[in-house]
């Protein structure tokens, strides 16, 4: 079955497009319907297009860490298309009606290798034109700051169900605004263009280094005011 471009933009839910942030909302969620309706006209599903998304992220991270010009631009334009996808999977899930739990978590997972590839990427990226190796420690240290706290906020999330989106609203717009799915992308292109990757590498340590321990910290305090301490059993 095909479906229209309005068909698909209509199926996206008001609330979800509040949640969005400025780069997907006035870039990657445009650029994302005619992409969605050409993948449909492919009958690919939203797992599919989420499991294609990965290679894009891998292929992007492999080749932004790789030496000279040309091949961290790709790199850096790979990474960009996988955020264009990320989007198209939940559009595919949404207009076909197939959205589900397994849906959520390949899109999650995707996600996560995402930010690795990313994180890994710009690091080595670093190392292999200065070289210094603690350019390959703030990268590890920002890769495991940011799944630590994804995981403990789903962690939280699976114990407080809907209410979870509004007690760390905050930090979650943040997140997409500085993410993957945010300015995150456009500045890889910019940084490895005209210098700067070092930035990115810097700002992602202190955001998702004080992110994690923030939001620790406040899961935290929200499990012991309700005397629920999870994990715990």
């Amino acid at each position: 079955m095909r479906y229209s471009m309005r068909e698909i933009w209509n199926s996206i839910p008001a609330d979800k497009k509040k949640q969005d942030s400025l780069w997907t909302r006035w870039v990657l969620r445009p650029l994302s319907i005619p992409v969605s309706a050409l993948a449909l006209r492919f009958s690919l599903s939203a797992n599919a297009v989420s499991y294609i998304s990965a290679l894009f992220s891998i292929g992007g991270g492999v080749l932004l860490s790789l030496p000279g010009f040309v091949f961290p631009l790709w790199g850096a334009l790979l990474l960009n298309i996988f955020s264009v996808l990320d989007c198209v999977d939940g559009n595919i899930a949404r207009v076909t009606k197939t959205a589900g739990p397994w849906g959520g978590w390949a899109d999650a997972v995707m996600g996560f290798v995402a930010y690795t590839a990313v994180f890994f990427g710009t690091g080595v990226y670093l190392y292999q034109r200065t070289p210094w190796w603690p350019f390959l420690l703030v990268a590890g240290l920002s890769s495991s700051a940011n799944l630590l706290t994804r995981a403990a906020y789903q962690i939280y999330k699976n114990i407080e169900g809907g209410k979870a989106h509004d007690s760390v609203s905050f930090e979650r717009k943040l997140a997409e605004n500085a993410g993957i799915t945010g300015f995150m992308m456009p500045a890889l292109i910019l940084c490895h263009i005209f210098g700067g990757m070092a930035v990115i590498l810097w700002f992602n340590l202190a955001f998702y280094g004080c992110g994690c321990l923030v939001t620790l910290v406040k899961l935290a305090l929200r499990g012991k005011k309700r005397n629920v301490i999870p994990g715990n059993s």
